[in-house]
């Protein structure tokens, strides 16, 4: 009967360890659930911004495609935050499209841009638009520079 007694006394105080070791274990999975929802979310904001861009890249074929004669005569070709002329149908354009590009991608009129390039002796356009992701770094520098999106069309 002695055995017995002494034996449920040195027994004392195992669940509280079991409990702690416990805690710890749901802790760690909870910190790698909230890192990858943290992941999660970075990667679809990336993935809308780029969507956006594509909008963006969609949009000026768009208006190059109605103003189809300018478009050949290479008045739509502008380097990045170009306008053109502004009397122009085309010049018009440009300063519309690079105003939604500054105020819809990150980077602001700093870094946000587009240019349009066309192939010498044809009717095909390369649009290029970039942006900067959100700053990442320890020293609040972005991660990787900016980003860009290319499409290429025959007007």
């Amino acid at each position: 009967m002695m055995s017995i007694a002494s034996s449920a006394r040195r027994q004392r105080g195992f669940t509280l360890i079991e409990i702690l070791i416990t805690v710890v274990l749901i802790s760690v999975g909870l910190l790698g659930i909230a890192a990858l929802q943290l992941t999660t979310l970075r990667s679809n904001q990336e993935a809308y911004v780029r969507s956006q861009a594509s909008v963006l890249s969609a949009d000026i074929l768009d208006r190059m495609r109605a103003n189809a004669t300018a478009a050949r005569n290479g008045q739509y070709v502008v380097g990045y935050n170009g306008t053109g002329d502004a009397t122009t149908r085309a010049g018009r354009d440009l300063e519309a499209w690079q105003a939604v590009i500054d105020t819809t991608l990150p980077g602001g009129n700093d870094v946000a841009a587009g240019r349009i390039e066309q192939t010498a002796g044809t009717n095909i356009f390369t649009i290029t638009i970039q942006w900067q992701e959100r700053a990442t770094g320890v020293d609040g520098t972005a991660d990787g520079g900016p980003r860009f999106f290319r499409t290429r069309s025959e007007i």
